[in-house]
């Protein structure tokens, strides 16, 4: 692949040299909750997958492989824990090739290739699942976590605290998800279905503020009966995507790519910096790649130091997460809620894909475009003003994530 490089505009240099970081978590071990946590998941039949069998489910044993073509992709049942992966092949019930969609020039309106991962198919519907899983398993296997006596908090304002709780009801622990009153009622309600304890804080998705309140509150009342597994500072999040988001991005460039072909940009929603980790990994293999961050323009908190309320569910703002790797940031883009909430109109009403179609847009992707929810096509957004910035052309590829679907 090609190493050109691309010019820095103002607003794209990095705001700092770059550092190949990886996220780090705490491995001093506490062996007796160790020894118990082992115990309890002999005595449920529990198997905790390793982070290269999410990368690559051909490790998976094929005793797991045998029992999963039994056993639905929302189930709580232990056995989803290997279904962490991008991998997961909705035909089969097994694994395949990363989920992705390629988003045409005709739909784009720009020169380069844009690639997204699709998260629609990991359990819960989000990849959430992982940034969950790599927060809590790293405590649970060195007895930072006691799963017969404490419970799990997971604030989040959505597919977190849905990916935290169902990974605790997997593993066997207790969990407690908070999240902000507004959001949507299904979330309360399938929260509650895998018995999660389930607390509504005031305000909508721009009040995350009040959910940290909450957590502050159950830490005194509570004490060591809980362990809040923050996603904004849990180390675990950006780690899980290091290790397993990056490699999945690797594989398709190399799948996809001419010899004349590179990957110029990886864009993310700064959400809680667990996504966007993805690209540290990504500069250690293409140091010239772009890491771009995609905020809200009714909440600029990285491009303007702003805040304010948006629409576009599950992406976070008014603070900059302590997981963030901003050195490794080139580019903040402000993607205006409502091009999201229109899109999310054009690509699933049927009037709106008849104009696809008629635009010249290949039925094949006009049939697959549910696959982008709100944030998705957020990230979509960013990343077409991210190739009209940089003026990239029919070599260079942009790789952005599809959270989750509608």
């Amino acid at each position: 692949m090609s190493q050109r490089n691309i010019a820095s505009g103002p607003f794209c240099g990095n705001l700092a040299p770059t550092l190949f970081w990886r996220p780090q978590v705490s491995e001093s071990i506490i062996a007796d909750v160790v020894a118990r946590t082992a115990a309890r998941c002999r005595n449920r039949g529990i198997l905790i997958p390793t982070f290269a069998q999410q990368r690559d489910p051909r490790l998976v044993p094929q005793s797991v492989q045998d029992e999963l073509r039994t056993i639905g992709l929302w189930d709580v049942h232990p056995r989803n824990l290997f279904r962490i992966t991008w991998k997961n092949d909705p035909k089969t019930g097994l694994f395949g090739p990363v989920n992705r969609l390629e988003i045409p020039r005709e739909l784009t309106g720009v020169r380069c290739r844009i690639i997204g991962l699709v998260g629609k198919y990991f359990p819960t519907g989000a990849h959430k699942v992982g940034a969950s899983f790599g927060c809590l398993v790293p405590r649970l296997i060195t007895g930072q976590f006691d799963p017969t006596r404490q419970k799990a908090v997971w604030p989040s304002t959505g597919n977190y605290c849905r990916g935290g709780a169902f990974n605790s009801a997997l593993l066997g622990c207790d969990s407690i998800a908070i999240l902000p009153a507004e959001m949507s009622r299904e979330r309360f309600e399938w929260l509650r279905s895998i018995g999660s304890e389930v607390i509504a804080t005031p305000g909508c998705e721009s009040n995350v503020k009040e959910i940290y309140d909450k957590c502050h509150e159950l830490v005194r009342t509570r004490g060591d009966e809980i362990v809040v597994l923050n996603q904004f500072d849990e180390f675990g999040n950006g780690l899980w995507h290091y290790e397993v988001t990056a490699p999945a991005i690797r594989e398709v460039l190399e799948e996809v790519a001419g010899p004349s072909d590179r990957i110029a940009a990886y864009v993310s929603a700064t959400g809680s910096a667990g996504t966007i980790a993805a690209g540290d990994r990504l500069k250690t293999w293409y140091p010239w790649c772009k890491v771009a961050a995609a905020e809200a323009l009714q909440c600029p908190t990285l491009l303007r130091n702003g805040f304010g309320a948006h629409r576009i569910e599950g992406i976070g703002d008014k603070h900059v997460p302590w997981i963030h790797n901003t050195r490794n940031t080139d580019m903040v883009i402000a993607v205006d809620d409502a091009d999201p909430m229109a899109l999310i109109r054009l690509f699933n009403e049927p009037a709106g894909r008849e104009v696809l179609l008629r635009h010249g847009v290949p039925e094949e992707t006009v049939s697959k475009l549910d696959l982008l929810g709100i944030s998705g096509v957020g990230n979509l957004c960013a990343a077409i003003k991210c190739a009209k910035w940089l003026e990239l052309d029919e070599h260079d590829i942009v790789f952005t994530i599809f959270t989750d679907s509608m």
